[in-house]
């Protein structure tokens, strides 16, 4: 799982080194949360296939999903083709990552990655690690919620003030009145929720 390097002095090999980086001590752990929330997880990689298996299995990604030896633009072609067909997120940190990240869903760029993947990304990780991944989704979760919840209370009011002035139950100028409190409501609700 390393990538070799031979060294040699006048054609002939005197040392092979084994280069490699080390995983990350939150690295297992991020995949199995990001796995458990429903999420398909691949690696696309420029590096050795045989480097990107053994970090694939490592971490607990299936052997089926970890790609080695990709082209920037053969990343691109599969974050293209599974934008297609439902919500992708790309996850990169290089310039042969930015196009990808661009394409996606939601491009995630991350702590000390290349000018260019930062500025294709459409969220930056601040923070070193995988952890804040977890918390991207996280967040993004609540967020959908109150965004949900929101929806429902606006429809709510809106079929309940609706149906009492259609009925005559409450004059258009009293519906009017009491619109601003069903912005303030949302407001309210929006305030209060604890999203990130």
């Amino acid at each position: 799982g390393l990538s070799p390097v031979a060294v040699a002095i006048d054609d002939t090999v005197v040392a092979v080194a084994g280069i490699g980086d080390p995983l990350r001590s939150d690295s297992a752990e991020t995949v199995a949360s990001i796995q458990d929330r429903g999420w398909k997880v691949e690696v696309l990689s420029g590096d050795h296939p045989a480097v990107v298996q053994s970090i694939a299995a490592q971490v607990g990604i299936d052997p089926n999903a970890a790609h080695g030896g990709v082209a920037p633009e053969q990343k691109l072609d599969a974050v293209r083709e599974g934008a297609a067909t439902s919500t992708t997120a790309m996850v990169g940190d290089g310039v042969n990552d930015a196009a990808a990240l661009a394409a996606a869903t939601v491009g995630i760029g991350v702590h000390g990655g290349a000018e260019a993947a930062l500025a294709a990304a459409d969220v930056y990780l601040a923070r070193p690690g995988l952890g804040p991944v977890v918390e991207l989704l996280e967040g993004a979760g609540r967020t959908l919620g109150v965004i949900r919840r929101n929806l429902v209370l606006s429809l709510a009011y809106n079929v309940v003030a609706v149906s009492f002035a259609i009925t005559g139950h409450m004059s258009p100028l009293l519906a009017a009145i009491l619109m601003p409190l069903s912005s303030m409501t949302v407001v309210l609700s929006s305030y209060r929720a604890k999203t990130f």
